[in-house]
C-alpha cells in the first residue's frame, strides 16, 4: 500500500492534536484544521484538496511542540513533512524564555 504526502500531513497533524499541542489555537482555527483534514480525506485530486493541504500546513505551523504530551516522533514527522512539502514556516520551537 503506498502512503502519500497528503495521508502523512492528516496523521501528523490527528497525532499533534491528540498530544495537545493545538490546544492553544481559537476554536475558529481547531474547526479549520478538523475542516482540511476531511477535505483531505473525502477529496481526490482538486483544487479544494490542494487548498485544504495549503491552510492545514499553515496551521500545523502554529503547533506547540513544547507540550509535554508531544512524542518526539511526532514532532519529527511533523518537520520533515513540512521540509518534503517545501513549507517554509517552520512551528515555533518554542525558544524558552530564560526566567529571571
Amino acid at each position: 500500500m503506498k502512503t502519500d504526502n497528503h495521508h502523512l500531513l492528516v496523521n501528523a497533524a490527528g497525532q499533534l492534536m491528540q498530544e495537545h499541542a493545538f490546544d492553544h489555537l481559537s476554536d475558529e482555527k481547531l474547526a479549520k484544521m478538523n475542516k482540511c483534514i476531511r477535505d483531505l480525506n473525502h477529496h481526490g485530486l482538486s483544487v479544494k484538496k490542494s487548498k485544504a493541504e495549503f491552510e492545514l500546513l499553515q496551521l500545523c505551523s502554529e503547533a506547540n511542540l513544547y507540550t509535554e504530551t508531544a512524542s518526539a516522533h511526532s514532532v519529527h514527522q511533523l518537520l520533515s513533512l513540512m521540509h518534503r512539502f517545501g513549507n517554509r514556516t517552520m512551528p515555533d520551537l518554542g525558544l524558552m524564555e530564560s526566567e529571571e
